[in-house]
């Protein structure tokens, strides 16, 4: 008796000691796999880790490859940071920005409130002007003779309107309107994200952020901007020019660089600056996380312009301003 009390005592005491040493086990693993499915997360939702993953894995970018190619263009990859996140006054929700060559200055847009800013190459404000009736403006590109086009992301549009010489506020009932209800997975805040245009060509390239990322060219713009006309309006889906760019999940800015004649497209997620030629052949790219320049990452990069020197800038949200120069310049 005593003895099978004893033995199913000591029965009862593995038991206990078994079960124990599972919640224990349960107690350290669990919170453990959740710290580290909450740091996969942060990695991949802020940080683009899977990017960096799959470049590092395929070994880009090919320095010999890109360095072959860079003497046909701008050679991004050579650029160096000169300033840094320097805060625009006055601005929280930077969308887009462009170069405007007659004013030889910078032009941006602001989400909330719509407003549209020049600024000098410093990124200080010049000028400031409310784009009333206008509702998520995401991307801004000069035209030229004062006429500026902004994207309506939301209500998947561009508005057309010129400056006024008088007076700080531009009324959306004066802008010339264009619908591009392309009907292409448009969620509300996955359409238009980039303008840039070629003005010798009058081709503005317009950029669909993602779900699916697409890139069009829109041609006949002039006579739309002067007369109102949709006569030689033309839009032409170019989105295999982006090949280059996979596998970034975004397409936040698309620029023209009229001396080279080449794109610029920009990624927040693939966190780089690329070139591409109009027939699709990456041909330089400038990485923004810092990895290699020991520069501060570029988070959250909205919009991009380049001027007539070849001087990149960059700005992203909120409120943040930077300058990338060329090799010697």
């Amino acid at each position: 008796m005593s003895f099978s009390f004893r033995g199913g005592g000591a029965a009862v005491g593995v038991r206990v000691a078994a079960g124990a040493g599972h919640v224990l086990r349960w107690l350290f693993w669990v919170p453990l796999q959740l710290a580290l499915l909450w740091a996969l997360y942060v990695a991949v939702r802020y940080h683009h880790a899977e990017h960096r993953l799959y470049v590092w894995l395929r070994g880009e970018p090919d320095a010999p490859a890109w360095s072959a190619r860079a003497g046909r263009g701008l050679d991004l990859a050579a650029y160096r940071m000169d300033i840094a996140g320097r805060r625009i006054a006055g601005a929280e929700n930077l969308s887009g920005l462009a170069w405007d060559a007659q004013r030889d200055q910078l032009v941006a847009v602001l989400n909330r409130p719509a407003t549209l800013l020049l600024l000098d190459r410093e990124g200080a404000v010049q000028a400031r002007h409310r784009l009333r009736g206008f509702a998520d403006t995401e991307a801004v590109a000069a035209l030229g003779d004062g006429w500026y086009v902004v994207s309506e992301e939301g209500r998947a549009q561009l508005a057309l309107f010129r400056l006024p010489a008088e007076g700080n506020e531009v009324a959306h009932a004066q802008a010339v309107v264009l619908n591009l209800d392309l009907a292409d997975g448009h969620d509300g805040n996955a359409g238009f994200e980039g303008l840039g245009y070629d003005a010798a060509g009058d081709v503005l390239y317009v950029a669909k952020e993602h779900s699916p990322t697409r890139l069009y060219e829109v041609r006949g713009l002039a006579a739309l901007r002067d007369h109102g006309a949709l006569r030689g309006l033309s839009i032409r889906d170019r989105s295999e020019l982006l090949a280059p760019m996979r596998p970034s999940d975004d397409l936040s800015s698309v620029e023209f660089d009229p001396r080279s004649g080449h794109l610029l497209l920009l990624s927040d997620e693939g966190q780089r600056v690329m070139e591409v030629t109009r027939d699709g052949v990456a041909v330089s790219q400038r990485l923004l996380d810092g990895s290699r320049t020991g520069e501060p990452p570029l988070a959250q990069a909205e919009g991009a312009a380049i001027d007539g020197h070849g001087t990149l800038y960059v700005v992203s949200e909120p409120d943040r301003f930077y300058r990338l120069r060329p090799a010697g310049g």
